[in-house]
């Protein structure tokens, strides 16, 4: 197996090629001569990977060469180095095709180097085949629509498959911010392996540790056993870190130090655990204002922020309405073996009309309620929806009714309450702000867990 580095620095190009053959043992580590052209050093002998250094990377993330190296050499796997921890050149060498971006930092001993070298090469000698986006077609399935919006976002998915590097989404409540973490793991490389979701806000501040980096038996009390945590659980999968904004700042920075090295101890045990894991973070708020407001880590930020992907509200595409009726229909039809049959666009309107804060959440939720509804009247959606002038409205109103009253018979205690609606206490409390109910009692807003 043959390993090309390419830096136009000769004490660079050295470094770099000793972190790399210790990372990869048996591997033959060759350096293209400074100055020389890349593109003529690979065509010579096609390498198995290929190492564009900082000299080449930093002024633009290496985004051209990159690209001409991937279109000549469709089965090469690029890896970019740069000393520059930004965004905007991350996101056009991963674009351009590199299978990863790796960031060292002032003083950085080039382990992070050598553990993404090995990472893109197998240990008999072969790098894994680089995925054509098309080998999960099903994994594309969720994200429905014609829109330029939503197709723009599948296109954003697919070139975040190619790639390692991790990855923040961001949108509103409701976008569907899940359904893309999931098709970003099944079209790429990791698909095998597992896909571990953690909902940030509903991890308690006194078990957070435990949760992200496991424990040791009798680390405290009641740890009677060993427990792996989710860092480990996603070994050689994606990591998905829902409501990534709720993390306590005292397990940002352990979190940072974590992706950074790769490795974790957990509570109360004596020796490190490594790990290989992609992470997949997502946001229902501007994380970048948090930053600087200095209610998120900045270093954090652009360590999972290296390729970003925003998704738009239903407000902004509402010519995905109707496909998005129809796929829900279809959804509860096979759930449930009905067949009920798409309404025709006039009896629509008011489904058409409705702003959906909630967005695609709030719209499956609605047309669930709908075709429960009329599955126990034994009538059509069409004819159910001919009687109703407002029908996402009057289920809005009769869900916050639903809500208030259970809180009223068990005395606003939510945890009981969410347990009758058969829901959990974060949902509970997600659905009580978007109605605007407000404990009589005092008791604080927030819950997490």
């Amino acid at each position: 197996m043959r390993i090309l580095i390419c830096e136009d620095d000769p004490s660079r190009s050295e470094a770099l090629g000793a972190s790399v053959a210790i990372a990869c043992p048996g591997a033959e580590v060759q350096r293209a001569v400074p100055g020389t052209s890349v593109a003529r050093a690979v065509a010579e002998a096609p390498p198995a990977l290929t190492v564009v250094g900082p000299g080449l990377a930093d002024a633009d993330g290496g985004g051209e060469l990159v690209r001409a190296l991937c279109s000549d050499h469709p089965e090469l796997a690029v890896l970019v180095v740069s000393t520059r921890d930004l965004a905007a050149p991350a996101v056009a060498a991963l674009r351009a095709g590199a299978a990863d971006y790796v960031v060292l930092g002032q003083g950085d001993d080039l382990a992070a180097l050598g553990r993404a070298a090995a990472r893109l090469v197998c240990r008999d000698g072969h790098r894994p085949p680089r995925p054509a986006g098309r080998a999960a077609p099903d994994a594309l399935a969720g994200l429905v629509g014609r829109s330029p919006a939503i197709q723009q976002v599948r296109e954003l998915v697919r070139t975040a498959a190619r790639a390692e590097a991790h990855v923040l989404i961001e949108g509103e409540t409701g976008t569907g911010k899940e359904v893309v973490a999931r098709a970003v793991h099944a079209l790429g490389r990791r698909a095998a392996g597992p896909f571990v979701p953690v909902n940030c806000a509903a991890v308690p501040e006194t078990l957070a540790e435990s949760e992200f980096f496991g424990h040791a038996r009798g680390a405290f009390t009641g740890a009677v056993q060993e427990r792996p945590g989710v860092l480990q659980l996603a070994d050689r999968g994606t990591l998905f870190l829902d409501e990534v904004e709720d993390l306590v700042p005292a397990l940002q920075a352990k979190l940072l130090r974590v992706v950074q090295d790769r490795e974790v101890r957990p509570l109360g045990a004596s020796s490190v655990r490594r790990f290989d894991v992609r992470i997949v973070a997502a946001s229902n708020r501007d994380l970048w204002r948090m930053v600087e407001a200095g209610q998120f880590r900045r270093d954090l930020y652009y360590r999972l922020r290296v390729f970003a992907i925003t998704l738009p509200p239903l407000r902004q595409r509402r010519e995905d309405l109707p496909p998005l009726i129809e796929h829900f229909i279809a959804r509860f039809n096979r759930a449930h073996g009905t067949t009920f049959a798409l309404p025709p666009a006039g009896a629509l309107r008011a489904l058409l009309e409705h702003p959906w804060p909630g967005n695609v959440r709030e719209l499956e939720n609605v047309l669930e309620s709908l075709l429960v509804l009329a599955g126990a009247e034994g009538v059509e959606l069409a004819e159910l929806l001919a009687r109703r002038q407002s029908p996402a409205a009057g289920l809005v109103v009769d869900e916050r009714a639903r809500i208030l009253r259970v809180l009223d018979e068990h005395r606003w205690n939510r945890q009981r309450a969410a347990t009758a609606l058969g829901i959990s206490r974060v949902t509970l409390w997600r659905r009580m702000e978007r109605h605007g109910i407000r404990d009589p009692l005092g008791v604080p807003r927030r819950e997490t867990a």
